[in-house]
Formats: C-alpha cells, sequence, structure tokens
C-alpha cells in the first residue's frame, strides 16, 4: 500500500491548511502557516508529476500530467495555494490508484530460475560425485539426476533406461521412456530412478534456460494498446489550451480566470474513469473466479482479435481416462480383466496405471485384488502375478495418436496378456472439457482461433472434430515446442493482430508473456507460466474464457463512457469559468465534484450485469 503514501501525506497538509486558514482570521501567523502547508502540498504533487513526466519522455510516451503541471505552477504565480493544493491531491490520489491496481510483480522469470536446480551432483575424479553448481558443469562431464528433479542441463542418457515427465516443454500428460545414447533436454522431469547423464553445451545453451530467455525476451515486447485516457488525452488538452487563451483574452489578460480553466480542466476524469472501473471490472472477475492481475489487462482484453488455445489441460483435462477396454479372451469378462489390470497397475504410478485403477474403483468401488511379484521396466511395461497367473501389460506399438482399437477411436493403446496369450486391449484418451467444442464454435466467428499443442495432429483433429466432422476456421498447429508457440505469437503480433494465449503449462510461459494479454488455466503447480499470464482462471470451466473476455468489453466500455462523461461536464465548467463566472477555487470544488460523478459512473464496472457472456 506504499502507492498512497504520498497522497495521504497531501491530504494531511491540504486539511491542516484549512483548518490553519480557519484560525488565521484572527491571527496573521496562522494563515502564513496555512500558506506553508499548501506550498508542501503542491510541492509533493509538483515533483512528482515532473519526475513522472520526464520518465515518460525518456520513454518516448506523452503523459497526461502536463495540465496538472501547468495550473499548478499557475496557482504558485497567482498564489491560489489551495486550488494548487487541491489539484495536486486528487492527481496523486489518481495515479495511487493507478499504480496500485497495475501493480505486478515480475514473479515470471523468478520462479522459472528458482525451479532450475542450483547444483548438481558431478562424476569428477574416478568415481566420485562432486557437488557443482551447473553453470560451472562443462561440455563432456557425467551429472547424475535423482527421482523427481529436473533434469537441469541438455546431455545424453548414459545409464541403460529412463522415465521422463515431458509436460515442460510439451504439455502433453504421458511419461516418455528414455533409452541409453538418447538425446535429453533440460526441463525434463525424471519420473522414475536416478540415472547418469553426459552433459551437452552449457547451461546457457540449455533447453531451459531458452524457456527463460524467451519470457525474458517477451518482457521487452509490451502490448501495442493505446490506452483509452492517451486516446482522448490529446483532443482534450487541445481544447483546454483554447479555452485557457480564450478566457485569458476576453479577461484582458486575467491570471485568475486563466486559472479557473485550467483548475477545471485537470484531467483527473481521465486518469481516475478507467482504473476505477478495471478495478470494479477485477472485482467482478474475480466473483467468476477470474484473476485478473492488473487493470490495464482488461483494456488490452477488450480488444484482442486472434485467440491462441494450448491443448492438453486447458482444451482438455489433461490427464488420461480409460476409454474402452476391448476383452481378446472369451474366457474372461470385462469385470475380470479390468480387478487383474488394478491390481497389477495399484503398485506402479505411471498415469496411465492410475486411470485404470480409476476407471476400476468407479466400477464397482470393491477393494483392488492382491497382485504379487510386480516388476516394473521403463519402456516395457508392468508385470505381476494374481491368482497364480502371470499378467504382463505394456503400450501397443505404432498406436499413439493415429492409432485405433477396434471401434475406429484413436489414443494411446495399452496390450493385456495372460502368459503369452493375448487378453485385452485398453484404450486411454485425454478428455475434452465440457463446453469446449460450443466454446470453439462461438468463438471462430468473431477471433482467428488456433490451437497450439505438441501432440500430433492427427490425434488433435481426431479430438476437436465437431459434430459435422470438421473444424472449420479452427487453425491447428502440432509438434509445437515452448519456441514454437513463442514465434507462432510473434508472427501474429507482427501482423498487427492483438493476441491472447490461453495455456497451462510452463511450456506455454514463453507464449503467455509474449502474447498482448496472457491467460492461464491455474489448476496446476506450474507457478511459472501463471506468473507470466496477466490473467489467471481458476480451476477447469474453459467457458470462463468467455467470460473474462466478456467482463473485460464491459468494464472497457464503462471506463469510456466515464471518460467521455467526465470530458463533457470538465469542458462545460470550463466555458462557464471562461466567461468569469467561476473562481478557481469554486472550479477546484466543480472538479472534484465531476469526479465524484465520474466515479460512481464507473463503480458500475462492479455489479454484474444481466449477461456477461460475449
Amino acid at each position: 500500500m506504499t502507492e498512497f503514501i504520498l497522497p495521504a501525506l497531501t491530504f494531511i497538509l491540504t486539511a491542516a491548511g484549512l483548518v490553519a486558514g480557519a484560525e488565521g482570521n484572527a491571527a496573521g501567523s496562522a494563515g502564513a502557516a496555512s500558506h506553508v502547508l499548501y506550498l508542501a502540498a503542491i510541492a509533493i504533487g509538483l515533483v512528482t508529476l515532473l519526475l513522472d513526466s520526464v520518465r515518460k519522455l525518456f520513454a518516448k510516451k506523452f503523459s497526461l500530467d502536463y495540465i496538472a503541471i501547468l495550473a499548478m505552477v499557475v496557482a504558485l504565480a497567482t498564489n491560489e495555494l489551495l486550488a494548487g493544493a487541491v489539484i495536486s491531491l486528487m492527481i496523486l490520489v489518481s495515479e495511487s490508484l493507478e499504480s496500485y491496481g497495475s501493480r505486478e510483480a515480475e514473479a515470471a522469470l523468478k520462479h522459472l530460475v528458482e525451479r532450475i536446480p542450483k547444483t548438481c551432483e558431478v562424476k569428477r575424479g574416478g568415481n566420485g560425485w562432486t557437488t557443482v553448481a551447473i553453470q560451472d558443469v562443462k561440455e563432456g562431464e557425467t551429472i547424475l539426476v535423482r527421482e523427481g528433479e529436473i533434469v537441469p542441463l541438455d546431455g545424453y542418457l548414459l545409464s541403460d533406461d529412463a522415465l521422463m515427465n515431458e509436460a515442460n516443454l510439451t504439455g502433453e500428460f504421458e511419461p516418455q521412456p528414455y533409452r541409453k545414447g538418447r538425446f535429453m533436454k533440460s526441463g525434463l522431469v525424471n519420473a522414475d530412478r536416478a540415472f547418469e547423464l553426459k552433459v551437452s553445451g552449457t547451461f546457457s545453451t540449455s533447453a531451459y534456460q531458452k524457456i527463460v530467455d524467451l519470457v525474458r525476451e517477451a518482457k521487452r515486447h509490451p502490448a501495442r494498446i493505446v490506452r483509452l485516457a492517451e486516446k482522448y488525452n490529446y483532443g482534450f488538452t487541445a481544447i483546454t489550451l483554447v479555452l485557457a487563451a480564450a478566457a485569458w483574452i476576453v479577461s484582458h489578460g486575467d491570471p485568475s480566470r486563466f486559472l479557473a480553466v485550467l483548475v477545471i480542466a485537470t484531467p483527473c476524469p481521465l486518469l481516475i474513469a478507467a482504473p476505477i472501473s478495471f478495478l470494479g471490472g477485477l472485482n467482478l472477475a474475480s466473483k467468476r473466479t477470474i484473476i485478473v492481475k492488473r487493470p490495464a489487462a482488461l483494456e488490452t482484453l477488450a480488444q484482442v482479435n486472434a485467440i491462441f488455445f494450448d491443448k492438453t489441460g486447458t482444451l482438455t483435462l489433461g490427464e488420461p481416462v480409460l476409454h474402452t477396454v476391448s476383452v481378446l479372451d472369451p474366457a474372461l469378462s470385462e469385470d475380470e480383466i479390468l480387478s487383474v489390470a488394478a491390481a497389477i497397475e495399484f503398485h506402479s504410478l505411471h498415469p496411465l496405471a492410475k486411470a485404470i485403477v480409476r476407471a476400476k474403483t468407479a466400477r464397482d468401488g470393491s477393494p483392488i485384488a492382491e497382485a504379487s511379484h510386480i516388476v516394473e521396466t521403463v519402456g516395457d511395461g508392468i508385470a505381476g502375478s494374481v491368482d497364480g497367473a502371470v499378467w504382463h501389460l505394456k503400450k501397443a506399438v505404432g498406436t499413439e495418436g493415429g492409432g485405433t482399437d477396434g471401434d475406429g477411436e484413436g489414443g494411446i493403446v495399452i496390450e493385456m496378456t495372460k502368459g503369452t496369450i493375448p487378453a485385452a486391449r485398453f484404450v486411454f484418451d485425454d478428455v475434452v472439457k465440457p463446453g469446449t467444442m460450443a466454446l470453439l464454435e462461438k468463438l471462430r466467428t468473431r477471433y482467428r482461433v488456433a490451437i497450439l499443442t505438441g501432440d500430433t495432429r492427427e490425434n488433435a483433429e481426431r479430438m476437436f472434430r465437431n459434430e459435422a466432422g470438421g473444424h472449420d476456421g479452427i487453425e491447428i498447429r502440432a509438434r509445437c515446442t515452448p519456441e514454437d508457440k513463442f514465434a507462432a505469437i510473434k508472427e501474429a503480433r507482427e501482423r498487427g493482430e492483438t493476441v491472447m494465449m490461453v495455456g497451462d503449462g510452463l511450456n506455454d510461459a514463453p507464449a503467455l508473456a509474449l502474447a498482448d494479454v496472457g491467460v492461464v488455466f491455474s489448476g496446476t503447480e506450474n507457478s511459472a507460466s501463471i506468473d507470466a499470464a496477466a490473467v489467471a482462471i481458476l480451476g477447469r470451466d474453459v467457458g470462463l474464457v468467455e467470460e473474462a473476455i466478456a467482463v473485460a468489453k464491459r468494464s472497457t466500455h464503462i471506463a469510456e463512457e466515464s471518460i467521455l462523461w467526465g470530458i463533457g461536464l470538465s469542458i462545460l465548467g470550463m466555458v462557464i469559468a471562461m466567461l468569469g463566472y467561476i473562481p478557481p477555487v469554486t472550479g477546484a470544488i466543480l472538479q472534484e465534484g465531476i469526479d465524484v460523478s465520474v466515479i460512481l459512473n464507473a463503480l458500475r464496472s462492479s455489479r454484474a450485469a444481466k449477461a456477461v457472456r460475449v
């Protein structure tokens, strides 16, 4: 809450000045004290605005504060100190509201870097292991990666096999087996026992560090949106200067009338309307479990014309579900097959094993049978004994993505044998979230929509077939790496599109950071992707993407309406002041009345409309 220290101090000084001025009717010293207090209040506002304006000029941005600076300078020159203090107070309050709403922790890079191990075990001095900072590991050295650890450096697998979670890089849920000699990218997570890796390259060239670099690069490409206040500021400033000049001419050089116009023209409606409206939008969105981390994101979201979706975990549930069980041995029933498979897979942590156990429990709720002599081999499945018979489950070759079972449905297929006799086939698939197809169908009529996935094209197209057998108007880009997703967003922005990226995983973080507005489903542990995005959706309801857009459009509409309302009233007040009917202090009070009316209108954005969907 440090943003409000200066406004609070200015308020105290102005209020104390009013009290001292009232008491000074009987004593000249008290009047002098009020002048000192007003001067201090004006000085705080003037110095703050001057520093901020200089900073914006170096950033090649036009400031909204020039009229306010001019008004305070004229107030000092004409000894209208109360009016100057009031201007200072309102400007500082306006900027503090904007700063408070827009405060954004630079946590994306922090979380990305923190997830990388700072040290690793390196084989040095014979067979001994030495703890070394990963930046000091040399190419060709051997490192140890324990179970559950992130691979810190690229390299080649020296151990016989490994089971790797690739979600950080591809977003896909199924762990992949790696054999000796296979190249392994940093950022993968070891899902099984410890293994040795021969380092290729250095920390600075590693795949995980490239994700960090992409997010860092994205931070250098801010959204190109013209803010509402900036949009109307130029015209308002021009009208103000014309009316102030007219007041000077009509009054034959009366500085008091000139100041009265400037006081009423102080751009508080421009500075207050948008922050208040967007803060109200933030409040409304939060009631719908949509967390918008900064008000400016709503303004950007309302202007989006291209939407990119990650697939797994965003449009789908992101976890395997047992789709069908095909019994191949006529002597066995489906219930018997599922019971035996669950008994064996109960001992495995593999996502497909968990899906079988879930399916068995959901079917009849009976206890899982006992299995013995369990042997799980990376890349070769799992085997065990149930009631004296030996069973083996392993992934069918060539069935993932484009493969089919007897019903012609694609997915991941596990074969189950009793001894050497085929017993059953289990078909697994990710599940499209409820409402996803309806959402895509609605969005594609108004926006350019694309799906970016690390999955195969065949599997992605199969999952997103609509009832008519197609996905017209929806572009699908398959086998996307984090670099590919980043490049897709960059390409769209270079074409002049305002892009929203919707994702959920660490592999989406660079694209989320580069997009004009990033939206992340936060029902994951990928804190880096959450921090890289401007909007976080709690839970899995994909329909909330539409809600977020609708809230953004409504908040922007109310903000613009409030700005125009405030500008209209200010121009009317300036005309009256130009004619000499409003003195500076009265003008400052009138401006406060205009500000209150603007705020009351802007606050409507925090109330739910009858229909919030786009």
